[in-house]
């Protein structure tokens, strides 16, 4: 099994080659990928902003969490894909005391799992490297996109123990780019009956939850790094998780890239994006694709 992963993360590592991506720094200096995990090893945590349905920014991802690992050693990963309620499940997986397929069965894994965040996961557990469920659990979530946080009122004890112990919920820039977003999102059609407000609130509350799960590994662990990953709207423009990981540990280095995938034949200016994250990747695709703004 061992060897079949080893020539997995081979054949990621060719397919890197070919690839196309450019990145850049905050100020606009074009770097090699070598270079940006030098940089990125300074931090503490580094957020990877994705687009979930970027298949170049899955293959860097594994790439740089790879790197990553040699460079920190002692280092977790955190996924936006996993939720709290299964961090058991994680764990029991990653230590080798349950199969894949019970894995598979108890846990609530995205419909794109097996090719973009399984390599991740595996890579992890080939090397013992603790994996972070850090979202809260969808159905929580819906209760108050639906209900508003009100509907928190019902719950019983052990769902209460997988939400956020604090929330804020800001009228701030984050809160202008989510319901831009929202207003612009074909789906907001059938969702007659759902307030913006409470969409807003449910958006916080995941990042509140994925900000409190990492604070709460790393006080666990002083010593550890976090390489986390996610739709890069939970972390651009160091709102989201980022602003609730700072108000739970302002001390915290922390870095944010956000991959932004942009048509390969076209004239793209990265001073556009500049200002989205500490580390810009831009990542080439088909002619006729665009820019996906707002991956939640």
């Amino acid at each position: 099994m061992r060897r079949i992963f080893v020539a997995i993360i081979a054949m990621v590592a060719i397919s890197l080659t070919w690839a196309q991506y450019d990145i850049f720094t905050q100020k606009g200096e074009k770097i090699n990928l070598d270079s940006l995990v030098t940089l990125l090893s300074n931090y503490d945590v580094v957020f990877f902003g994705e687009k979930h349905d970027d298949p170049v920014a899955h293959k860097l991802e594994l790439e740089i969490f790879r790197k990553l690992s040699k460079k920190w050693g002692k280092i977790a990963l955190s996924l936006e894909m996993l939720e709290a309620d299964a961090q058991p499940v994680v764990d029991s997986y990653i230590l080798g005391k349950i199969s894949e397929k019970e894995f598979k069965e108890k846990v609530n894994l995205w419909p794109n799992y097996y090719s973009d965040y399984r390599p991740l996961v595996e890579f992890a557990k080939s090397n013992g490297i603790h994996v972070i469920a850090a979202n809260i659990p969808r159905r929580l979530a819906n209760m108050v996109a639906k209900g508003g946080i009100k509907a928190w009122n019902s719950l019983n004890n052990d769902d209460l123990s997988l939400i956020p112990r604090m929330t804020y919920f800001f009228n701030d820039k984050y809160r202008e780019l989510f319901e831009a977003t929202m207003k612009n999102n074909p789906m907001m059609k059938h969702m007659k009956n759902v307030s913006m407000e409470n969409l807003y609130h449910a958006q916080c509350v995941k990042d509140e939850k994925m900000a409190e799960s990492i604070s709460d590994f790393l006080r666990e662990h002083p010593d550890y790094h976090v390489f986390m990953c996610n739709g890069s709207f939970h972390s651009d423009y160091h709102l989201g998780i980022v602003q609730k990981l700072s108000i739970r540990n302002p001390n915290l280095r922390v870095a944010t890239i956000s991959a932004i995938p942009v048509p390969k034949l076209a004239k793209i200016n990265p001073k556009a994006y500049l200002d989205r994250a500490d580390f810009i990747i831009l990542t080439f695709h088909g002619e006729n694709e665009k820019d996906s703004e707002g991956s939640k």
